[in-house]
Protein backbone atom coordinates (compact mmCIF):
# COMPACT_ATOMS: atom_id res chain seq x y z
CA UNK A 1 0.00 0.00 0.00
CA UNK A 2 3.18 1.99 0.90
CA UNK A 3 4.24 2.32 -2.51
CA UNK A 4 1.25 3.25 -4.19
CA UNK A 5 0.85 5.90 -1.64
CA UNK A 6 3.59 7.96 -2.49
CA UNK A 7 3.39 7.81 -6.13
CA UNK A 8 -0.39 9.28 -6.00
CA UNK A 9 0.43 12.09 -2.96
CA UNK A 10 3.40 13.39 -5.11
CA UNK A 11 1.44 13.65 -8.20
CA UNK A 12 -1.27 15.35 -6.21
CA UNK A 13 1.11 17.76 -4.83
CA UNK A 14 2.70 18.54 -8.58
CA UNK A 15 -1.28 18.78 -10.01
CA UNK A 16 -2.10 21.25 -6.87
CA UNK A 17 1.50 23.34 -7.27
CA UNK A 18 1.62 23.57 -11.42
CA UNK A 19 -1.18 22.29 -13.08
CA UNK A 20 -4.90 23.02 -10.89
CA UNK A 21 -6.46 25.68 -12.25
CA UNK A 22 -4.09 27.30 -14.76
CA UNK A 23 -6.73 29.09 -17.00
CA UNK A 24 -8.46 30.20 -13.49
CA UNK A 25 -7.19 33.36 -14.07
CA UNK A 26 -6.75 35.85 -17.49
CA UNK A 27 -3.09 36.74 -18.87
CA UNK A 28 -1.38 39.03 -16.35
CA UNK A 29 1.15 41.27 -16.87
CA UNK A 30 2.49 42.85 -20.13
CA UNK A 31 4.24 39.75 -20.96
CA UNK A 32 1.64 37.04 -20.80
CA UNK A 33 -0.70 38.36 -23.69
CA UNK A 34 2.46 39.63 -25.82
CA UNK A 35 4.04 36.33 -25.60
CA UNK A 36 0.41 34.73 -26.44
CA UNK A 37 -0.56 36.48 -29.20
CA UNK A 38 2.97 35.51 -30.94
CA UNK A 39 2.33 32.18 -30.59
CA UNK A 40 -1.20 32.66 -31.63
CA UNK A 41 -0.18 34.34 -34.81
CA UNK A 42 2.06 31.57 -36.04
CA UNK A 43 -0.29 28.94 -35.08
CA UNK A 44 -2.77 30.76 -37.39
CA UNK A 45 -0.13 31.47 -39.95
CA UNK A 46 1.75 28.53 -40.14
CA UNK A 47 5.20 30.35 -40.20
CA UNK A 48 7.15 29.01 -37.26
CA UNK A 49 10.16 30.92 -38.61
CA UNK A 50 9.51 34.38 -38.05
CA UNK A 51 7.56 35.83 -34.90
CA UNK A 52 5.38 38.55 -35.57
CA UNK A 53 3.32 40.42 -33.08
CA UNK A 54 0.32 42.12 -34.26
CA UNK A 55 1.10 41.29 -37.77
CA UNK A 56 4.50 42.94 -37.78
CA UNK A 57 8.04 40.77 -36.74
CA UNK A 58 8.73 40.86 -33.68
CA UNK A 59 11.95 39.59 -32.52
CA UNK A 60 12.67 40.15 -28.58
CA UNK A 61 12.46 36.83 -28.14
CA UNK A 62 13.50 32.65 -29.10
CA UNK A 63 11.16 30.65 -30.51
CA UNK A 64 10.81 27.46 -28.47
CA UNK A 65 8.12 28.99 -26.18
CA UNK A 66 6.03 30.29 -29.49
CA UNK A 67 6.36 26.44 -30.96
CA UNK A 68 5.13 25.15 -27.77
CA UNK A 69 2.17 27.18 -27.27
CA UNK A 70 1.02 27.58 -31.07
CA UNK A 71 0.83 23.72 -31.16
CA UNK A 72 -0.81 23.37 -27.93
CA UNK A 73 -3.52 26.17 -29.71
CA UNK A 74 -4.41 23.74 -31.70
CA UNK A 75 -6.10 22.47 -28.79
CA UNK A 76 -8.09 25.64 -27.80
CA UNK A 77 -6.36 28.83 -27.94
CA UNK A 78 -6.51 29.74 -24.35
CA UNK A 79 -4.76 30.74 -20.97
CA UNK A 80 -3.75 27.13 -19.91
CA UNK A 81 -2.27 25.74 -23.38
CA UNK A 82 -0.73 29.24 -22.84
CA UNK A 83 1.11 28.59 -19.52
CA UNK A 84 1.01 24.52 -20.21
CA UNK A 85 4.75 24.71 -21.44
CA UNK A 86 6.22 26.47 -18.65
CA UNK A 87 4.22 23.98 -15.94
CA UNK A 88 5.46 21.02 -18.24
CA UNK A 89 9.12 21.91 -18.02
CA UNK A 90 8.86 23.05 -14.43
CA UNK A 91 7.55 19.25 -13.73
CA UNK A 92 9.87 17.76 -16.05
CA UNK A 93 13.25 19.50 -14.89
CA UNK A 94 12.04 18.44 -10.91
CA UNK A 95 12.16 14.68 -12.12
CA UNK A 96 15.87 15.45 -13.26
CA UNK A 97 17.12 17.52 -10.06
CA UNK A 98 15.73 13.91 -8.09
CA UNK A 99 17.56 12.08 -10.22
CA UNK A 100 21.11 14.25 -9.65
CA UNK A 101 20.80 15.41 -6.08
CA UNK A 102 20.53 11.62 -5.52
CA UNK A 103 23.51 10.55 -6.90
CA UNK A 104 25.43 13.67 -5.48
CA UNK A 105 23.84 13.19 -1.90
CA UNK A 106 21.85 10.44 -1.55
CA UNK A 107 17.86 9.79 -1.41
CA UNK A 108 17.28 12.32 1.87
CA UNK A 109 19.17 14.84 0.17
CA UNK A 110 17.85 14.42 -2.91
CA UNK A 111 14.08 14.03 -1.79
CA UNK A 112 14.28 17.71 0.37
CA UNK A 113 16.11 19.36 -2.60
CA UNK A 114 12.82 18.93 -4.44
CA UNK A 115 10.75 19.84 -1.40
CA UNK A 116 12.33 23.03 -1.53
CA UNK A 117 12.77 24.03 -5.29
CA UNK A 118 8.84 22.91 -5.73
CA UNK A 119 7.57 25.13 -2.86
CA UNK A 120 9.53 28.48 -3.73
CA UNK A 121 7.34 31.41 -4.94
CA UNK A 122 9.94 31.75 -7.66
CA UNK A 123 9.47 28.43 -9.16
CA UNK A 124 5.63 28.11 -8.87
CA UNK A 125 5.14 31.61 -10.05
CA UNK A 126 6.94 30.83 -13.22
CA UNK A 127 5.75 27.41 -14.26
CA UNK A 128 2.45 28.79 -13.57
CA UNK A 129 3.09 31.43 -16.23
CA UNK A 130 2.73 32.21 -20.25
CA UNK A 131 6.66 33.33 -20.44
CA UNK A 132 10.05 31.68 -21.58
CA UNK A 133 11.92 31.88 -17.94
CA UNK A 134 10.78 28.31 -16.97
CA UNK A 135 11.66 26.93 -20.06
CA UNK A 136 15.38 28.69 -20.19
CA UNK A 137 15.98 27.63 -16.26
CA UNK A 138 14.46 23.90 -16.85
CA UNK A 139 16.61 23.20 -20.13
CA UNK A 140 19.83 25.10 -19.24
CA UNK A 141 19.99 23.50 -16.01
CA UNK A 142 19.35 19.78 -17.36
CA UNK A 143 22.29 21.16 -19.51
CA UNK A 144 24.48 21.77 -16.47
CA UNK A 145 23.27 18.64 -14.65
CA UNK A 146 24.78 16.46 -17.67
CA UNK A 147 27.83 19.01 -18.07
CA UNK A 148 28.91 18.29 -14.46
CA UNK A 149 28.02 14.60 -14.68
CA UNK A 150 30.97 15.03 -17.70
CA UNK A 151 33.39 16.69 -15.73
CA UNK A 152 32.74 13.89 -13.06
CA UNK A 153 32.66 10.95 -15.01
CA UNK A 154 33.82 11.71 -18.69
CA UNK A 155 30.88 9.73 -20.62
CA UNK A 156 30.47 10.58 -24.02
CA UNK A 157 26.33 10.67 -24.05
CA UNK A 158 26.56 13.52 -21.27
CA UNK A 159 29.06 15.44 -23.83
CA UNK A 160 25.74 15.06 -26.24
CA UNK A 161 23.02 15.40 -23.88
CA UNK A 162 25.08 18.54 -22.61
CA UNK A 163 25.34 20.12 -26.38
CA UNK A 164 21.79 19.07 -27.12
CA UNK A 165 19.81 20.46 -24.06
CA UNK A 166 22.17 24.21 -24.58
CA UNK A 167 20.68 24.44 -28.08
CA UNK A 168 17.33 23.97 -26.67
CA UNK A 169 18.07 26.83 -24.13
CA UNK A 170 19.65 28.67 -26.58
CA UNK A 171 16.21 28.37 -28.52
CA UNK A 172 14.43 29.22 -24.78
CA UNK A 173 15.93 32.62 -24.41
CA UNK A 174 19.33 33.27 -26.87
CA UNK A 175 22.68 33.44 -26.34
CA UNK A 176 22.19 34.38 -22.56
CA UNK A 177 22.45 30.13 -22.00
CA UNK A 178 25.74 30.04 -24.02
CA UNK A 179 27.37 32.95 -21.91
CA UNK A 180 25.79 31.53 -17.94
CA UNK A 181 27.18 27.82 -19.38
CA UNK A 182 30.47 29.01 -20.60
CA UNK A 183 31.21 31.30 -17.71
CA UNK A 184 30.11 28.07 -14.97
CA UNK A 185 32.67 25.54 -16.86
CA UNK A 186 35.16 27.96 -17.52
CA UNK A 187 35.30 29.01 -13.26
CA UNK A 188 35.25 24.97 -12.35
CA UNK A 189 37.99 24.21 -15.04
CA UNK A 190 39.81 27.11 -13.64
CA UNK A 191 39.38 25.71 -10.28
CA UNK A 192 40.56 22.45 -10.56
CA UNK A 193 42.84 23.27 -13.05
CA UNK A 194 41.56 20.87 -15.64
CA UNK A 195 43.02 23.02 -18.66
CA UNK A 196 42.59 20.44 -21.07
CA UNK A 197 39.06 19.75 -20.31
CA UNK A 198 38.73 22.63 -22.74
CA UNK A 199 39.95 20.96 -25.94
CA UNK A 200 37.70 18.27 -24.58
CA UNK A 201 34.54 20.26 -24.54
CA UNK A 202 35.29 22.35 -27.16
CA UNK A 203 37.03 19.94 -29.77
CA UNK A 204 34.37 16.92 -29.76
CA UNK A 205 31.66 15.99 -32.17
CA UNK A 206 28.66 16.51 -29.89
CA UNK A 207 29.52 20.25 -30.07
CA UNK A 208 27.67 19.71 -33.53
CA UNK A 209 24.71 18.32 -31.60
CA UNK A 210 24.27 21.70 -30.31
CA UNK A 211 24.66 23.72 -33.71
CA UNK A 212 21.75 21.56 -35.24
CA UNK A 213 19.61 22.17 -32.66
CA UNK A 214 19.93 25.71 -32.23
CA UNK A 215 21.27 27.41 -35.67
CA UNK A 216 18.76 26.37 -38.31
CA UNK A 217 16.27 28.82 -36.66
CA UNK A 218 18.82 31.76 -36.24
CA UNK A 219 19.48 31.01 -39.72
CA UNK A 220 16.38 30.45 -41.60
CA UNK A 221 15.05 33.84 -39.44
CA UNK A 222 18.20 36.10 -40.67
CA UNK A 223 17.86 34.77 -44.40
CA UNK A 224 13.82 35.35 -44.14
CA UNK A 225 14.00 38.69 -42.31
CA UNK A 226 17.82 40.33 -42.77
CA UNK A 227 19.45 42.99 -41.04
CA UNK A 228 16.55 43.66 -38.79
CA UNK A 229 16.64 40.42 -37.31
CA UNK A 230 20.35 40.75 -36.30
CA UNK A 231 19.90 44.47 -34.97
CA UNK A 232 16.99 43.39 -32.93
CA UNK A 233 17.74 40.28 -31.47
CA UNK A 234 21.37 40.43 -31.27
CA UNK A 235 22.62 43.79 -31.29
CA UNK A 236 19.71 45.33 -28.95
CA UNK A 237 18.35 42.41 -26.72
CA UNK A 238 21.58 40.85 -26.12
CA UNK A 239 24.24 43.32 -25.81
CA UNK A 240 22.29 46.68 -25.77
CA UNK A 241 20.61 44.85 -22.94
CA UNK A 242 23.63 43.98 -20.87
CA UNK A 243 25.62 47.48 -21.10
CA UNK A 244 22.79 50.18 -21.50
CA UNK A 245 19.60 51.18 -20.00
CA UNK A 246 17.82 51.87 -23.35
CA UNK A 247 15.33 48.59 -22.61
CA UNK A 248 13.95 50.68 -19.60
CA UNK A 249 14.49 48.19 -16.75
CA UNK A 250 17.54 49.92 -15.32
CA UNK A 251 18.16 48.94 -11.72
CA UNK A 252 20.76 49.59 -8.89
CA UNK A 253 23.50 46.55 -8.67
CA UNK A 254 21.48 45.48 -5.17
CA UNK A 255 18.46 44.74 -6.92
CA UNK A 256 18.99 41.01 -7.11
CA UNK A 257 19.27 40.41 -3.00
CA UNK A 258 15.68 41.40 -2.12
CA UNK A 259 14.41 39.71 -5.44
CA UNK A 260 16.66 36.50 -4.33
CA UNK A 261 14.92 36.53 -0.84
CA UNK A 262 11.45 36.80 -2.28
CA UNK A 263 12.28 34.02 -4.87
CA UNK A 264 12.95 31.68 -2.45
CA UNK A 265 9.93 32.68 -0.41
CA UNK A 266 8.73 31.18 1.96
CA UNK A 267 12.19 29.61 2.20
CA UNK A 268 14.21 33.10 3.06
CA UNK A 269 15.44 32.23 6.27
CA UNK A 270 17.82 29.34 4.94
CA UNK A 271 19.84 31.55 2.43
CA UNK A 272 21.47 32.14 5.62
CA UNK A 273 22.67 28.63 6.03
CA UNK A 274 25.19 28.87 2.36
CA UNK A 275 26.23 31.98 3.99
CA UNK A 276 27.08 30.91 7.52
CA UNK A 277 29.28 27.59 5.77
CA UNK A 278 31.17 29.50 3.34
CA UNK A 279 31.98 31.77 6.51
CA UNK A 280 32.67 28.45 8.33
CA UNK A 281 34.61 26.93 6.01
CA UNK A 282 36.34 29.15 4.49
CA UNK A 283 35.66 29.30 -0.07
CA UNK A 284 39.77 27.54 0.05
CA UNK A 285 37.14 24.33 1.69
CA UNK A 286 34.08 24.81 -0.17
CA UNK A 287 36.09 25.05 -3.90
CA UNK A 288 37.71 21.63 -3.17
CA UNK A 289 34.83 19.65 -2.81
CA UNK A 290 33.48 18.89 -6.71
CA UNK A 291 30.28 19.00 -6.43
CA UNK A 292 30.30 21.97 -4.13
CA UNK A 293 32.51 24.01 -6.23
CA UNK A 294 30.18 22.82 -9.53
CA UNK A 295 27.12 24.34 -7.13
CA UNK A 296 28.65 27.46 -6.04
CA UNK A 297 29.77 28.42 -9.42
CA UNK A 298 26.07 27.65 -10.55
CA UNK A 299 24.69 30.45 -8.18
CA UNK A 300 27.65 33.16 -7.89
CA UNK A 301 28.34 33.63 -10.98
CA UNK A 302 24.48 34.23 -12.90
CA UNK A 303 23.54 36.07 -9.71
CA UNK A 304 26.47 38.32 -10.80
CA UNK A 305 26.65 38.28 -14.08
CA UNK A 306 22.98 40.08 -13.57
CA UNK A 307 23.81 42.01 -10.91
CA UNK A 308 26.48 43.70 -13.27
CA UNK A 309 24.11 44.21 -16.71
CA UNK A 310 22.29 47.21 -16.74
CA UNK A 311 18.92 46.24 -17.20
CA UNK A 312 17.36 43.89 -14.38
CA UNK A 313 13.95 41.62 -14.49
CA UNK A 314 13.58 39.28 -11.06
CA UNK A 315 12.69 36.54 -13.98
CA UNK A 316 16.74 36.15 -14.69
CA UNK A 317 17.57 34.84 -11.37
CA UNK A 318 15.50 31.86 -11.59
CA UNK A 319 17.99 29.26 -13.24
CA UNK A 320 20.53 29.88 -9.52
CA UNK A 321 17.06 28.54 -7.41
CA UNK A 322 17.93 24.59 -8.35
CA UNK A 323 21.56 24.86 -7.37
CA UNK A 324 20.97 26.97 -4.38
CA UNK A 325 18.20 24.28 -2.93
CA UNK A 326 20.30 21.44 -3.33
CA UNK A 327 23.32 22.93 -1.50
CA UNK A 328 20.93 24.49 1.41
CA UNK A 329 19.41 21.06 1.70
CA UNK A 330 22.52 19.19 1.82
CA UNK A 331 23.31 21.70 4.96
CA UNK A 332 20.60 21.17 6.50
CA UNK A 333 20.40 17.19 6.48
CA UNK A 334 24.70 16.35 6.50
CA UNK A 335 24.43 18.47 10.21
CA UNK A 336 20.91 17.47 11.01
CA UNK A 337 22.50 14.42 13.06
CA UNK A 338 25.59 16.63 14.39
CA UNK A 339 22.77 19.08 16.59
CA UNK A 340 23.87 17.10 20.09
CA UNK A 341 25.55 18.36 22.70
CA UNK A 342 29.43 18.00 22.91
CA UNK A 343 31.12 18.17 26.18
CA UNK A 344 34.36 20.04 26.35
CA UNK A 345 35.77 17.84 28.80
CA UNK A 346 35.43 14.38 30.28
CA UNK A 347 32.79 13.86 32.87
CA UNK A 348 33.31 13.15 36.38
CA UNK A 349 33.25 9.44 37.85
CA UNK A 350 30.29 8.29 38.61
CA UNK A 351 32.05 7.83 42.74
CA UNK A 352 32.83 11.54 42.29
CA UNK A 353 30.95 14.90 43.10
CA UNK A 354 28.07 15.29 40.36
CA UNK A 355 30.48 17.91 38.79
CA UNK A 356 29.52 18.59 35.20
CA UNK A 357 31.63 20.67 33.21
CA UNK A 358 30.97 23.59 30.57
CA UNK A 359 29.91 22.57 27.45
CA UNK A 360 29.47 23.65 24.00
CA UNK A 361 27.88 23.05 21.14
CA UNK A 362 30.23 21.74 17.85
CA UNK A 363 30.55 24.22 14.91
CA UNK A 364 28.45 21.51 12.99
CA UNK A 365 26.05 21.10 16.06
CA UNK A 366 24.84 24.50 15.95
CA UNK A 367 24.71 24.89 12.01
CA UNK A 368 22.59 21.96 12.64
CA UNK A 369 20.19 23.57 14.94
CA UNK A 370 20.46 26.61 12.95
CA UNK A 371 19.03 24.74 10.52
CA UNK A 372 15.94 23.52 12.45
CA UNK A 373 15.81 26.85 13.74
CA UNK A 374 15.64 28.34 9.96
CA UNK A 375 13.07 25.49 8.63
CA UNK A 376 10.93 26.32 11.83
CA UNK A 377 10.82 30.22 10.81
CA UNK A 378 10.06 29.57 7.10
CA UNK A 379 6.95 27.71 8.47
CA UNK A 380 5.80 30.42 10.30
CA UNK A 381 6.69 32.77 7.34
CA UNK A 382 3.44 30.95 6.18
CA UNK A 383 1.00 32.23 8.24
CA UNK A 384 2.14 35.90 6.13
CA UNK A 385 0.45 34.01 3.12
CA UNK A 386 -3.32 35.31 3.98
CA UNK A 387 -1.91 38.21 4.23
CA UNK A 388 -0.16 38.14 0.94
CA UNK A 389 -3.17 36.85 -0.57
CA UNK A 390 -5.61 39.06 0.37
CA UNK A 391 -3.08 41.78 -1.51
CA UNK A 392 -2.26 39.44 -4.37
CA UNK A 393 -4.83 40.65 -6.40
CA UNK A 394 -3.87 44.46 -6.56
CA UNK A 395 -0.09 43.44 -6.24
CA UNK A 396 -0.62 41.73 -9.98
CA UNK A 397 -2.67 44.57 -11.56
CA UNK A 398 -0.35 47.84 -10.10
CA UNK A 399 2.36 46.09 -8.07
CA UNK A 400 2.98 44.92 -4.28
CA UNK A 401 4.56 48.86 -3.98
CA UNK A 402 1.39 50.53 -4.73
CA UNK A 403 -0.86 47.60 -3.15
CA UNK A 404 1.39 48.42 0.49
CA UNK A 405 0.58 52.15 -0.32
CA UNK A 406 -3.28 51.71 -0.73
CA UNK A 407 -3.29 49.47 2.73
CA UNK A 408 -6.80 49.41 4.41
CA UNK A 409 -6.37 47.80 7.20
CA UNK A 410 -9.61 47.20 8.27
CA UNK A 411 -10.40 46.29 4.47
CA UNK A 412 -7.77 44.21 4.89
CA UNK A 413 -9.23 41.93 7.83
CA UNK A 414 -12.43 42.11 6.22
CA UNK A 415 -11.00 40.33 3.15
CA UNK A 416 -8.97 37.58 5.70
CA UNK A 417 -12.29 36.94 7.71
CA UNK A 418 -15.48 37.64 5.32
CA UNK A 419 -13.29 37.25 1.66
CA UNK A 420 -13.89 33.94 -0.72
CA UNK A 421 -11.56 32.07 0.85
CA UNK A 422 -13.22 30.16 3.40
CA UNK A 423 -11.51 30.29 7.18
CA UNK A 424 -11.05 26.06 7.50
CA UNK A 425 -8.12 26.53 5.25
CA UNK A 426 -6.27 29.39 7.02
CA UNK A 427 -6.86 27.01 10.21
CA UNK A 428 -5.52 24.26 8.42
CA UNK A 429 -2.73 26.42 7.42
CA UNK A 430 -2.06 27.22 11.00
CA UNK A 431 -1.94 23.43 11.81
CA UNK A 432 0.36 22.73 9.52
CA UNK A 433 2.68 25.37 10.97
CA UNK A 434 1.79 23.66 14.20
CA UNK A 435 3.16 20.07 12.75
CA UNK A 436 5.87 21.43 11.12
CA UNK A 437 7.27 22.94 14.33
CA UNK A 438 6.50 19.84 16.41
CA UNK A 439 8.56 17.80 14.09
CA UNK A 440 11.41 20.17 13.66
CA UNK A 441 11.60 19.79 17.94
CA UNK A 442 11.71 16.13 17.35
CA UNK A 443 15.01 17.13 15.19
CA UNK A 444 13.25 15.72 11.82
CA UNK A 445 13.97 18.11 9.72
CA UNK A 446 12.88 16.51 6.44
CA UNK A 447 9.42 15.95 7.63
CA UNK A 448 9.30 19.41 8.97
CA UNK A 449 10.00 20.47 5.54
CA UNK A 450 7.38 18.56 3.94
CA UNK A 451 4.92 20.02 6.26
CA UNK A 452 5.90 23.28 5.23
CA UNK A 453 5.20 22.30 1.30
CA UNK A 454 2.00 20.96 2.24
CA UNK A 455 1.17 24.46 3.96
CA UNK A 456 2.70 26.09 0.43
CA UNK A 457 0.36 23.33 -1.93
CA UNK A 458 -2.45 24.54 0.07
CA UNK A 459 -2.17 27.98 -0.02
CA UNK A 460 -1.83 27.59 -4.07
CA UNK A 461 -5.11 25.66 -3.97
CA UNK A 462 -6.78 28.76 -1.68
CA UNK A 463 -5.50 30.78 -4.53
CA UNK A 464 -6.38 29.04 -7.95
CA UNK A 465 -9.71 28.18 -6.64
CA UNK A 466 -11.93 30.55 -3.97
CA UNK A 467 -9.43 33.75 -4.40
CA UNK A 468 -9.07 33.08 -8.14
CA UNK A 469 -12.13 35.09 -9.20
CA UNK A 470 -10.86 38.49 -7.45
CA UNK A 471 -7.15 37.85 -9.35
CA UNK A 472 -9.35 37.88 -12.15
CA UNK A 473 -11.01 40.70 -11.80
CA UNK A 474 -8.64 43.30 -10.69
CA UNK A 475 -5.46 41.65 -12.54
CA UNK A 476 -6.88 40.65 -15.70
CA UNK A 477 -8.67 42.66 -18.51
CA UNK A 478 -10.38 39.81 -19.53
CA UNK A 479 -13.70 40.16 -18.02
CA UNK A 480 -13.71 43.14 -19.64
CA UNK A 481 -13.36 42.22 -23.24
CA UNK A 482 -16.05 39.30 -22.54
CA UNK A 483 -18.47 42.60 -21.50
CA UNK A 484 -17.35 44.27 -24.68
CA UNK A 485 -19.33 41.49 -26.40
CA UNK A 486 -21.67 40.82 -24.80
CA UNK A 487 -22.49 44.55 -25.17
CA UNK A 488 -22.17 44.13 -28.99
CA UNK A 489 -19.25 46.37 -29.48
CA UNK A 490 -17.26 46.02 -32.42
CA UNK A 491 -13.22 45.63 -31.89
CA UNK A 492 -12.94 47.39 -34.55
CA UNK A 493 -14.93 50.41 -33.64
CA UNK A 494 -12.74 50.85 -30.29
CA UNK A 495 -10.02 52.62 -29.28
CA UNK A 496 -7.88 53.21 -26.11
CA UNK A 497 -7.15 55.90 -23.84
CA UNK A 498 -4.82 56.74 -20.97
CA UNK A 499 -4.64 53.15 -19.49
CA UNK A 500 -1.92 51.11 -18.24
CA UNK A 501 0.62 48.83 -20.84
CA UNK A 502 -0.25 45.75 -19.48
CA UNK A 503 -3.79 46.37 -19.82
CA UNK A 504 -3.69 48.07 -23.38
CA UNK A 505 -1.69 43.79 -24.38
CA UNK A 506 -4.44 41.95 -22.66
CA UNK A 507 -6.94 43.55 -24.14
CA UNK A 508 -5.41 42.99 -27.87
CA UNK A 509 -5.16 39.73 -26.69
CA UNK A 510 -8.43 39.18 -25.71
CA UNK A 511 -10.13 41.46 -28.45
CA UNK A 512 -7.43 39.45 -31.45
CA UNK A 513 -6.68 43.29 -32.80
CA UNK A 514 -4.27 45.81 -31.90
CA UNK A 515 -6.37 48.92 -30.28
CA UNK A 516 -5.19 52.53 -31.41
CA UNK A 517 -5.05 55.26 -29.29
CA UNK A 518 -7.54 57.64 -29.11
CA UNK A 519 -7.14 61.33 -27.87
CA UNK A 520 -9.65 64.41 -27.79
CA UNK A 521 -7.21 66.73 -29.50
CA UNK A 522 -6.82 64.44 -32.15
CA UNK A 523 -10.07 62.99 -34.75
CA UNK A 524 -7.94 60.74 -36.72
CA UNK A 525 -9.03 57.56 -35.19
CA UNK A 526 -12.64 57.34 -36.02
CA UNK A 527 -13.82 54.83 -33.43
CA UNK A 528 -17.28 54.88 -31.70
CA UNK A 529 -16.28 53.64 -28.29
CA UNK A 530 -13.15 54.42 -25.98
CA UNK A 531 -11.85 52.42 -23.03
CA UNK A 532 -10.74 55.12 -20.69
CA UNK A 533 -8.74 54.79 -16.78
CA UNK A 534 -11.42 55.08 -14.84
CA UNK A 535 -10.87 59.02 -13.47
CA UNK A 536 -10.72 59.84 -17.08
CA UNK A 537 -13.43 61.94 -17.91
CA UNK A 538 -14.55 62.13 -21.86
CA UNK A 539 -16.73 65.58 -22.62
CA UNK A 540 -19.57 64.69 -24.88
CA UNK A 541 -19.63 60.90 -23.84
CA UNK A 542 -21.50 58.64 -22.56
CA UNK A 543 -20.48 56.54 -20.04
CA UNK A 544 -21.17 53.28 -21.25
CA UNK A 545 -19.56 50.52 -18.69
CA UNK A 546 -17.89 50.64 -15.39
CA UNK A 547 -15.51 47.93 -14.58
CA UNK A 548 -14.30 49.28 -10.73
CA UNK A 549 -12.06 46.12 -10.75
CA UNK A 550 -9.38 46.88 -13.23
CA UNK A 551 -10.24 50.84 -12.83
CA UNK A 552 -11.61 50.99 -16.70
CA UNK A 553 -14.82 52.97 -18.08
CA UNK A 554 -15.95 52.35 -21.67
CA UNK A 555 -17.47 55.42 -23.30
CA UNK A 556 -19.74 55.73 -26.78
CA UNK A 557 -18.50 59.07 -28.58
CA UNK A 558 -20.80 61.40 -29.48
CA UNK A 559 -22.02 61.06 -33.51
CA UNK A 560 -20.09 63.40 -35.45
Amino acid sequence: MRSLFYPVLVSLLIFILFLSRLGAVGLVGPDEPRYADVARAMFRSGDYITPRLYGEPWFEKSPLYYWLAASLFSLGVNEVNARLPSALFAIFFLGIWFQFARRLFGQQTAILACVLLASTLGWIGFARGAAMDMLLAATLGAALVLLALWFWEQKPAQLWGFYGLLGLATLAKGFVAVALAGLIALAYIANFRQWRAIQKLLWTPAIVLFFAVALPWYLLCYLQNGYPFFEEFIVRHHFERFVSPVIGHPQPIWFYIPILAAGVFPWTPLLALPILEVARRGFGMILRDRQKAFLFYWIVLPFLFFSLAQNKLPNYLLPILPPLSLWIAHIVLSNQESATVVSSEPRASASGPSKHPPQKLSPDSRLGKFSLWSIGISALLLLTIPVLAALLPQSLASGLRRAISEWDTIALWSQLWQGPVPIPIWVTLLVLVVLSGWQLWRKQALEGAFLVLLGVALSVFAITNPLAPSIDRVASVRRVAQRMEALGIPPEELAVYRIERDQRYQLNFYLDRELPDWSPESDVVAVSYVIAAQNEELPHALSVALFPGPKLRVWELAKP
